[in-house]
């Protein structure tokens, strides 16, 4: 059986959209992630807490990179996020 991690509801979500661009409020967020705690304090205080960065798995990052996707923009006074699928460029390969 595999263990369930903390931000894999955001990935499945993500993956299950199918959109280029997926903007959900801190809300929104919370009832895909946290519906009995809510989103983490510092996620609603700090922008860092958005980067689009696997190194902290404390945050939320590996969630939404895992699915291909990355935070474009932050609104921490409007509480909400806005995510664009991460496209692969074939031309970095080409000869």
């Amino acid at each position: 059986m595999v263990r369930a991690k903390k931000y894999d509801g955001i990935t499945h979500y993500l993956k299950s959209n199918g959109g280029s661009q997926v903007t959900l409020t801190f809300t929104q967020y919370d009832e895909l992630l946290f519906p009995s705690s809510g989103l983490p304090k510092t996620a609603r205080e700090d922008l860092d807490w958005w980067a689009n960065d696997y190194r902290h798995p404390e945050k939320g990052a590996y969630g939404w990179l895992n699915a291909g996707y990355e935070v474009v923009q932050v609104s921490l006074k409007k509480e909400y996020v806005v995510f664009n699928r991460l496209v692969k460029s074939n031309w970095l390969f080409k000869k």
